[in-house]
């Protein structure tokens, strides 16, 4: 099991002690190693997958899983994730439909049939300029809502994920312009499109909720593109709501299509376009978003 202690508020010694007997009951015995840094998922899960790990449970929130998940899928290895979700946002909790209670997604961990779903790969310009691989399986994303993850994840999450994000989207909204960028959908055509944000979809929510790939489906073996273009602010406040139910497809100016792949470049080579994964914001445009069908197996 890898540990996030910074996961879902904080996770003090003493916390973790009385955590450990109700997830053992759920789960049987376990070794667990915290992490200390971001990232140190991924090398964890990379190091014990390829050391002959089976099962690797992240515990934590839509951060953990996605690296644990990257060192799986980095390892090669036939190793299963298994999910204890604890984390303020959710996002892929949801997808899956997994318990808020410890001790049952432990149950569901341990006695549940492993899925098998597709994962996201994504290559793209890091923050030191050289060129990063990273894999995702919720949803990446370019545009306002990078930058919104980015406001998000330095605030404290004191009054849960939903208001942290509506109060990184509102500061955030009234300094952000809208930027040209060029799509290519699999081996089509190049558009140009002025957008808001683009979702790359293998999952169906971020954002602590939002419902921006309403029709994505995590075994299709393709990832749902969903442009948001050219919106104005009052459209923003206005129609908003509509991302957290899903019903945002019917607005004039968003598009939704299912593609394995997709490359996005800035219009403006200089233009400094964030990418967001899975809750994380980790480089900038250009950037290739690939489909990995049935690359892993988790344990539901």
């Amino acid at each position: 099991m890898i540990v996030n202690p910074r996961s879902g508020g904080g996770l003090a010694e003493a916390r973790w002690a009385k955590l450990v007997e109700a997830l053992t009951d759920g789960l049987g015995p376990f070794d667990s190693v915290f992490t200390k840094a971001p990232r140190d998922a991924t090398a964890i899960a990379h190091r014990e997958a390829q050391a002959g790990r089976r099962l690797i449970v992240a515990f934590g929130g839509d951060g953990t899983i996605s690296e644990t998940a990257d060192g799986i899928l980095r390892a090669g290895a036939p190793c299963e994730l298994g999910i204890i979700p604890r984390g303020t946002g959710g996002d892929f909790r949801r997808t899956l439909d997994l318990p808020k209670d410890l001790a049952e997604a432990a149950r569901r961990v341990r006695e549940g049939a492993a899925r098998v779903i597709d994962a996201g790969r994504v290559t793209y310009v890091a923050h030191d300029g050289g060129a990063e691989t990273r894999h995702f399986v919720n949803v990446a994303s370019f545009g306002y809502s990078s930058a919104v993850a980015s406001r998000a994840n330095n605030s404290t999450k004191r009054f849960g994920a939903k208001m942290a994000f509506v109060g990184a989207a509102v500061r955030t909204l009234l300094a952000y312009d809208n930027t040209d960028v060029w799509l290519t959908l699999d081996d089509g055509p190049r558009h140009r499109r002025r957008v808001m944000l683009t979702a790359v979809g293998n999952g169906r929510f971020f954002g602590g909720g939002m419902k921006i790939c309403p029709d994505a489906q995590l075994d299709s073996g393709a990832l749902d593109v969903v442009v948001v273009g050219d919106l104005s602010r009052g459209d923003v406040i206005f129609k908003g709501s509509r991302l957290y139910d899903g019903t945002h497809l019917s607005i004039e100016d968003v598009t939704s299509a299912r593609a394995r792949k997709l490359v996005a470049e800035p219009v403006e080579g200089d233009a400094l376009v964030p990418i967001e994964l899975d809750g994380e914001t980790p480089g900038r445009l250009p950037a290739t978003f690939e489909v990995l069908p049935g690359a892993l197996r988790v344990r539901v």
